[in-house]
């Protein structure tokens, strides 16, 4: 048993340190593949390591990652957070984008957990994959 956590501490370790990767990049990285070569490893390895260490696939991380950098801009500015400045400071190209990624994966609106943040309604936190936090 000792001898396969042995095996796994290297891809850990860099599985780690892809996430950190992503998460000080997320504006600039748009897909798995970009991810992959931000990291400079194989999509192919990204994804099977992924699904290894934390049986998701980089999609879903990026999609996690991302959601994480919009709930992190609208508790910084709070009732100044406008779509459009989330939108872009979160590596999204357009408000509209913002709203479709919102309405698309997590069902709510820009609108909707703005107030619902604001209002201390829903508490969402970040520590996941292995008990790291964002910086």
């Amino acid at each position: 048993m000792r001898k396969h956590q042995y095996k796994r501490l290297p891809i850990e370790y860099k599985v780690r340190k892809a996430i950190k990767i992503l998460r000080n990049n997320v504006v600039e990285i748009q897909s798995v593949q970009g991810w992959a070569d931000e990291v400079g490893v194989s999509r192919r390895w990204l994804c099977k390591s992924m699904k290894m260490v934390h049986n998701k696939s980089p999609k879903i991380i990026l999609r996690e990652v991302r959601y994480e950098k919009v709930v992190t801009l609208i508790r910084k500015d709070e009732i100044e957070a406008s779509c459009y400045s989330v939108a872009v400071d979160a590596g999204f190209k357009k408000a509209k984008d913002v709203s479709r990624f919102l309405s698309t994966f997590y069902n709510t609106t820009f609108t909707e957990l703005k107030m619902k943040l604001l209002k201390k309604e829903v508490q969402i936190d970040f520590f996941w994959l292995n008990g790291c936090t964002s910086d």
